[in-house]
């Protein structure tokens, strides 16, 4: 339990991640402070009653232009997983929100004395998906996307959500340079998967709400198109790493602090052969699709900085596909209690 007790703000608060990473900091001892839309504060505060005083709801709603002095007084550290979902938002929105957005909140961080900025990107900045499998890429090198692509007319949604965290992270980099007195830390997952945490509130039974929660809920849902994703990372293991940041080695000891995370890669058949073992009765609603679906492609994601510089181990596949599916069958059986039908 940290000793005095820090003030940590979580940007993103009522997410998928967002709520796993407060979960974790309140049961490690940290108060929290957590940024959502002002129209879930009261939802996202009731959440987290349990642990009275140490966690705090705020409603921002402009991440571009919003002022985040009252939120950072106090903090002494921001986790920022506040960013858009790959095709969830016009390419026009998306990419400013994730620029700029993380910009405004880094450059009021460093006016507030804040000594950590942990920023959430994306192993998709690493390599270009042409690439995937193959080499990959490294924490040392980038995709080839530019800014031009992520605004062309009827660009692919991967393509503009390559471009929203390639430019976002390079910008938080370079003001990182400029700013030596803030430790910068940014975590680059895949697609993460996993249980939802105990303050976790999706009330209006939306696909959407699920965040890549979803491609695991394909696989219960027969007739469903299953996702082409190549790799995975249970959510746990990523909220790990941003409340692991916080008491990270400086950079000076050891180097740049862009760390790729992962876990097992696997497939949607060996998804579904190893579901129908241990949660029999789903057998019935595994996606036909999933029997078919191709095996996993190999990994080449290397995790070893996240190993050396944050002391993570990554969680077995299994026990991740696992907690994610009862906890999505848990929240069904929610929605159905109050007759509310998923969409």
């Amino acid at each position: 339990m940290p000793s005095s007790n820090p003030l940590i703000l979580v940007t993103g608060a009522s997410g998928f991640l967002g709520s796993t990473v407060i979960h974790q900091l309140l049961e490690a001892g940290y108060r929290v402070r957590g940024v959502v839309r002002s129209s879930k504060v009261d939802l996202v505060q009731e959440a987290w009653v349990d642990y009275g005083d140490r966690f705090e709801a705020v409603g921002i709603d402009d991440l571009i232009a919003g002022d985040f002095s009252g939120a950072l007084q106090g903090v002494s550290s921001v986790i920022h997983t506040a960013a858009p979902i790959a095709g969830r938002q016009a390419p026009e929105e998306a990419i400013p929100v994730a620029i700029d957005g993380s910009l405004n909140i880094l450059r009021q961080a460093e006016k507030a004395g804040t000594t950590k900025f942990v920023h959430v990107s994306s192993t998709i900045t690493v390599c270009d998906n042409d690439k995937v499998p193959g080499p990959g890429g490294s924490d040392q090198t980038w995709n080839s996307v530019t800014m031009e692509q992520g605004f062309a007319p009827n660009v692919e949604p991967m393509i503009a959500y390559a471009v929203e965290k390639k430019f976002s992270e390079l910008a938080v980099w370079d003001f990182g340079e400029k700013h030596p007195q803030i430790d910068i830390i940014s975590l680059n997952p895949p697609f993460f998967y996993g249980p939802f945490a105990p303050g976790f509130r999706a009330p209006e039974a939306n696909f959407s709400e699920l965040s890549t929660n979803e491609f695991i809920y394909q696989l219960l849902l027969d007739g469903q198109p299953l996702h082409k994703l190549p790799a995975w990372v249970d959510v746990r293991d990523v909220a790990r790493a941003c409340v692991l940041g916080l008491s990270s080695p400086p950079a000076s000891k050891v180097g740049r602090k862009r760390i790729l995370l992962c876990g097992g890669w696997w497939g949607f058949r060996d998804a579904a052969e190893y579901l129908v073992q241990v949660r029999p009765e789903l057998r019935e609603r595994i996606n036909k699709a999933a029997w078919t679906a191709p095996p996993a492609t190999k990994r080449w994601i290397d995790n070893k900085r996240a190993k050396e510089v944050l002391g993570l181990e990554e969680t077995p596949w299994q026990e991740s596909l696992v907690a994610a599916v009862d906890s999505l069958i848990k929240l069904e059986k929610e929605w159905a209690s109050k007759g509310l039908t998923p969409k």
